[in-house]
């Protein structure tokens, strides 16, 4: 399904900025920083099956993705977020490869050029 989501959406980064093209790219800048501190502690929580404080840190970042025009991010982490709230755990496993795949691939892509 995010196949056809964009890693990054400079328009839709500007956009969430309210067309201010510095902030949405100082936003981006912060969440490429985070974006490793994110990951390790996703990946932690999950391993240890503490499904409250790893709603906790997808919540976090799901706020975060939704202003950083990262709509691929931003999928993964509302449908894990989702799934964590409703005590979906069926999806854990799957949520957990996507929000990892997403958060991995944007670290792999330059920094936006606003």
């Amino acid at each position: 399904m995010n196949a056809i989501l964009s890693v990054i959406d400079t328009d839709l980064a500007i956009k969430n900025a309210g067309g201010n093209a510095e902030l949405a790219r100082d936003l981006h800048r912060m969440l490429q920083e985070e974006l490793p501190g994110y990951l390790q502690e996703i990946q932690d929580t999950y391993q240890r099956q503490d499904y409250a404080a790893l709603y906790q840190q997808v919540h976090k970042l799901n706020g975060s993705a939704t202003y950083c025009g990262v709509p691929a991010l931003k999928a993964a982490a509302h449908r894990f977020d989702t799934h964590l709230k409703q005590e979906q755990q069926e999806h854990y496993a799957e949520d957990m490869a996507e929000i990892c795949e997403r958060i991995e691939e944007l670290l792999r892509t330059p920094n936006i050029n606003i």
